[in-house]
């Protein structure tokens, strides 16, 4: 475009030029509307892109701009100037893309809500396909019903989009920094060599003479590689929003996918019992009712016959087995049989008087039809928040959240000054007031940009089932890939990867890890476990544990372990999807582990067997070799000619750890090292001194070993929960904690805690210090109100007899990474010697450090974690120069 103004540049992926800002809106009051057709009596006011104010009829816009080379951020406020009131629809900010040549352009379709369609699509000149079976159904996984007339051959996203070349290379990214003022539509459309990129802000709001708002922000930015700017743009929108993404890795058993519906009390305290006896095998801390248990979808606090006395119990026998207790609710909806429906039918969204159909489900109303609250209204606020709080009382600590789109259906709000991202927002809210901060909220059909910082956890795909394809029948146009199906399913998981950490907890649904009573072949088990493990999210299985297998028990077991290593491996999310834009359906994905190796899932989505291959570049630097299959899936997938690849029978998947040797490792003791104080020993200290000290005297004299000592001083300690947080809560990390971590990922050198401590107080740490890392430590768990302690990784050939061996931690380091220069960070004799006679280089101080000088062994003595970071850059660069290192 001759003339244009250049808004950002990039060495590949070329220029973005300022096209035009404008703006949606019609005279009128609010009501006068048509959500489903996009605004249809609004007009398109428009003028030049550039900062400062321009008038648009009775609408002045006020443009903020920075340019910060290969990105433009947009930010506006509009004022009303003119006489009469206006309707706002929509603000526009449309740009123009000189893309360097490429063989096939594709672009991210980002879905509205977790259900809808995300994956790769061609960007060519047809634009987004019309929507087979009207505007009430695809207004269920679309922020429009019908797109405005005149984005009419516009393919169109929702909250973001990048589009580039499909062999990799040159992209662009488009995105809102959603935070519930507006939900964001990203348009795009092929332009000669060229890509127009336009966003819409929709409000469709009233604005009184004198009146102003604000938008969220519009951010545009060119890069080499899409995932990178996915990434990069998902960390500014979750700081931007305030993202709750500080909870523990979420492991847990939920009923769903085997019973469904049919769930009863029974079945869920058989599980119960059996998860119980599988503690060590199975190391779940969650155990969530998910749907079925309500008399009425609407009453969530009253049970029907199948749990015969109430949720109060229910909740009271998983917290007393040691376990968290999770409970289901669709807490924005209503059927005619609720008493919700039948006492406040005010309180229902309405469109011109009547109730708005949000939903049609068979299995909760004869009729199907289901109705949404209207969170717009103060007392329908006050009731979601008195009911989740009422949830909250009853020991329900993780609320899955279902449904969640209703809120913002189109319809005449009781509030028309609210929009529809702001109604759904404040319900949102209304929940969370209730719940707690403490509660761990998973939202759910939800659309995702007004969620961000209110929910801990997000579903990123459509339900998984017991079957590849959506079911044939009922086949509704349109929605085919929006509905239950496992394909469906992964295909989001991977595009969505990179918001786990970011935007939330990502939740690629539940594993259903059985090879008998399914539909899936063992191959499709398997591709779900892979995509599970490796893109490293909430982790909850649904099947009978009872009824499964040895061979599928071990498929839970590993993909627990190898989620929770992906989870650990940084402070946001490390996998990425493999070929994002090479086709509909990435390739698979790979993501770094917290030991510094990596683990890969190759997918073949296709109907026949395949090869399936990636280029080795994608992988990350550094990975030489690629290790044998184990029990996530069996096929073998080969790194070889700067390839990984593997051969694939329809629907399976090929799962593989990645070795390299990385040049350093660092192992930290947690007590009185990377915290300030130790936490065993206080607690010991402040609630059973006279125990502590004559178990001390024990230990000393030689007559109980270091892990004995624990187990007569904790094992059964009636110390409160909340008691116990509460002391957590005056616990301070070392000062130079925080750094340490930082540093080692910025150098990609692993870091690991190991700790003679408990993993319940380590997580509840890192959530309430924000400072993540990988450990490992003993466990600990409540059962009727008592602790339950059990060893994380002892060696009895070890001297230092602990619940944790850190020598032989270190020892099983060395044997996958020979070439590594091992790094120990400790404070006491006890628990730290062996690691610190194991290590190649060790900083110490107090008892270990007394007890090094006692024998002539070398180390760095350090006062706080600050020195620790500062030496370990001599470290580094000693251990860069000597091309790694072994025992010493």
């Amino acid at each position: 475009m001759p003339g244009a103004r250049v808004v950002a540049r990039h060495e590949i992926a070329g220029r973005l030029e300022a096209v035009r800002l404008g703006v949606r809106y019609a005279e009128g009051s609010a009501h006068e509307r048509s959500e489903e057709s996009g605004g249809a009596a609004s007009v398109l006011a428009e003028g030049a892109l550039r900062a400062g104010a321009q008038r648009f009829g009775p609408l002045e816009l006020r443009l903020a701009a920075e340019h910060d080379g290969d990105s433009a951020l947009y930010q506006v406020g509009l004022r009303h100037v003119g006489a009469r009131a206006v309707r706002v629809d929509a603000v526009v900010i449309g740009v123009r893309w000189a893309a360097p040549p490429a063989r096939a352009l594709r672009f991210l379709k980002h879905g509205w809500q977790s259900w809808s369609f995300t994956g790769s699509r061609p960007l060519d000149d047809a634009g987004e396909p019309a929507f087979p079976s009207g505007p009430w159904l695809r207004g269920l996984h679309h922020a429009l019903g019908a797109p405005p007339a005149d984005r009419i051959g516009w393919h169109e996203s929702h909250m973001l989009s990048v589009a580039g070349d499909a062999a990799g290379g040159s992209a662009c990214l488009a995105g809102v920094l959603e935070d519930g003022r507006s939900f964001g539509l990203v348009y795009l459309r092929r332009e000669g060599d060229a890509v127009r990129i336009e966003v819409e802000l929709r409000l469709e709001v009233p604005l009184a003479p004198g009146e102003a708002l604000d938008v969220e922000p519009v951010r545009f930015q060119l890069g080499g590689d899409a995932v990178r700017l996915l990434e990069r743009h998902a960390e500014r929108h979750g700081a931007a929003a305030g993202a709750r993404t500080r909870a523990p890795f979420q492991a847990g058993w939920c009923s769903w996918y085997h019973f469904f519906h049919d769930v009863t009390e029974d079945a869920l305290l058989r599980n119960l019992e059996s998860l119980s006896k599988a503690r060590a095998e199975i190391p779940v801390d969650l155990v969530q009712l998910d749907d079925g248990y309500q008399r009425a979808v609407g009453d969530w606090l009253e049970t029907n016959a199948k749990f015969p006395r109430g949720l109060a119990p229910i909740a009271a026998a998983i917290r007393g087995a040691g376990f968290r207790a999770g409970l289901w609710t669709a807490p924005f909806c209503a059927v005619r049989e609720s008493r919700l429906h039948a006492e406040r039918p005010d309180w229902l969204l309405r469109r011109a008087g009547e109730p708005v159909l949000a939903l049609l489900h068979p299995m909760w109303t004869p009729d199907a039809r289901v109705y949404a609250l209207d969170p717009s209204r103060e007392e329908v606020r006050t009731h979601l928040e008195e009911t989740h709080r009422a949830i909250a009382a009853l020991g329900f600590a993780y609320q899955k959240l279902d449904f969640l789109w209703v809120a913002a259906a189109p319809a005449d709000a009781a509030d028309p000054r609210v929009s529809r991202a702001r109604r759904l927002r404040l319900g949102l809210e209304a929940v969370r007031a209730g719940a707690g901060d403490d509660a761990f909220l998973l939202g759910c059909g939800c659309p995702l940009g007004p969620a961000v910082g209110v929910v801990d956890g997000m579903r990123v795909g459509p339900d998984v089932a017991p079957h590849w394809h959506p079911e044939p029948e009922p086949r509704i146009p349109g929605i085919e890939e929006c509905v239950p199906s496992t394909r469906s399913a992964l295909r989001s998981v991977y595009a969505r990867a990179f918001q786990h950490r970011r935007l939330w907890l990502n939740d690629p649904d539940c594993l259903m890890a059985r090879t008998r009573d399914t539909r899936l072949a063992v191959g499709e088990v398997e591709s779900l476990a892979a995509a599970i493990a490796t893109t490293g999210g909430m982790t909850l299985f649904s099947d009978d544990l009872g009824a499964l297998s040895a061979e599928d028990r071990a498929r839970v077991r590993e993909v627990l372990r190898v989620a929770r290593e992906v989870d650990a491996a940084g402070s946001r999310g490390t996998a990425r999807a493999l070929g994002l834009l090479a086709a509909e359906i990435p390739r698979g994905a790979v993501a770094r582990t917290a030991d510094g190796a990596a683990v890969a899932a190759l997918l073949n989505p296709a109907d026949a067997p395949a090869r399936v291959e990636v280029d080795v570049a994608a992988l990350g630097a550094g990975f030489a070799r690629a290790g044998p299959p184990g029990a996530v899936a069996a096929p073998a997938a080969v790194l070889d000619e700067g390839a990984l690849s593997a051969e694939l029978d329809a629907h399976a998947s090929a799962f593989v750890r990645l070795h390299r040797d990385p040049r350093l490792a660092v192992f930290c003791d947690f007590d009185g090292t990377f915290a300030r104080q130790d936490v065993g020993s206080t607690i010991a200290r402040t609630w059973l001194p006279e125990r502590r000290a004559a178990l001390w005297s024990r230990f000393e004299r030689g007559e109980l070993r270091a892990w004995d000592y624990t187990v007569e001083l904790l094992e059964g300690l009636r110390l409160d929960e909340a008691e116990l947080d509460a002391f957590l809560r005056t616990v301070e990390l070392d000062p130079g904690a925080a750094d340490l971590v930082a540093w080692c990922e910025a150098h990609d050198v692993p870091f690991r805690v190991l700790s003679d401590g408990f993993d319940r107080n380590l997580d509840r740490l890192q959530q309430l210090t924000g400072v993540r890392f990988a450990y490992d430590a003993n466990r600990l768990w409540y059962e009727n109100g008592a602790w339950r302690i059990a060893p994380g990784a002892p060696d009895p050939s070890c001297s230092c007899g602990t619940g944790v061996c850190k020598r032989s931690r270190i020892a099983a380091f060395r044997d996958a990474h020979p070439g590594a220069r091992v790094v120990h960070v400790g404070d006491g004799r006890v628990s730290d010697l062996c690691a610190a006679l194991a290590a190649d280089v060790v900083f110490a101080k107090h008892t270990l450090a007394d007890e090094l000088v006692r024998r002539g062994r070398p180390f760095e003595p350090f006062a706080d974690l600050c020195d620790v970071r500062k030496g370990l850059e001599r470290v580094l660069a000693g251990a860069s120069a000597a091309g790694g290192g072994g025992p010493g």
